[in-house]
């Protein structure tokens, strides 16, 4: 596929959303690696880093009890 061109199915159109596939053969959800690749370097920290702080929050949350 030339750099700039949008794949297409045999018929010629192009795939909507609903065509892509979701799951790979292993289970793996497709949509969140293609959305984490859709971000930044910088963005994809900032969720690491969020992710983080959410995990942190829940071990001392379950530390108190």
């Amino acid at each position: 596929m030339a750099k700039g061109n949008s794949p297409s199915t045999e018929s010629g159109k192009k795939p909507s959303l609903g065509d892509e596939q979701t799951r790979g053969e292993d289970g793996v959800d497709l949509t969140l690696i293609r959305w984490m690749l859709s971000l930044t370097t910088a963005e994809r920290l900032q969720v690491l880093q969020q992710s983080v702080q959410s995990l942190l929050r829940l071990r001392h949350v379950k530390a108190q009890r």
